[in-house]
């Protein structure tokens, strides 16, 4: 087992939460003032991913404050590219890059590619690599519709989350 980065100690914490019903909704929670998180200790809402409608992939990204700062579609193959576009600028892609969703690749319209590894039911963790090494670690219990995830300070960007949080809700519809 490989050492965790230096970066974890003082970690940005965020969790992913897929609400299982119509559409799948998903909130995405930051830690508060260093405190820890968990279900019962939300944290602060930072996005919300919602359906366009129906049970399709398309999703308005929103702010806490319920503002739309995006929407994913899918282009290109069915179920294998996703788009996040802002006012019509693409803000990232997202390619699943195995047939199995273990492995994705996030590129970020500003230049930051990402590579992640997903788990599958008997690897519990998730990671995140980008500019040579792991920038985002997580992990999930019994439950498929939570992730815990702890990122590299100055990287728990909006749209880094969305694209994890929707990378998360396809995993577990999956």
């Amino acid at each position: 087992m490989e050492p965790l980065p230096t970066w974890t100690r003082r970690s940005a914490a965020a969790y992913s939460l897929v609400a299982f019903g119509i559409g799948d909704p998903v909130d995405v929670f930051v830690a508060a003032d260093d405190r820890p998180l968990s279900l019962e200790e939300a944290g602060e809402l930072a996005l919300r991913l919602v359906p366009d409608g129906g049970w399709g992939p398309g999703m308005h990204v929103l702010d806490a404050a319920g503002n739309e700062i995006g929407r994913i579609r899918t282009e290109g193959i069915p179920g294998f590219r996703y788009v996040m576009r802002r006012s019509g600028e693409v803000v990232w892609t997202l390619s699943v890059r195995s047939l199995v969703r273990t492995r994705h690749r996030l590129e970020l319209a500003q230049g930051d590619t990402w590579t992640f590894e997903t788990p599958l039911f008997t690897w519990m963790n998730v990671r995140g690599t980008t500019a040579g090494g792991p920038k985002l670690l997580g992990y999930y219990r019994s439950s498929k519709r939570l992730w815990l995830l702890w990122l590299e300070p100055g990287r728990a960007t909006p749209d880094l989350l969305a694209a994890v949080a929707f990378m998360h809700r396809q995993w577990a519809r999956w």
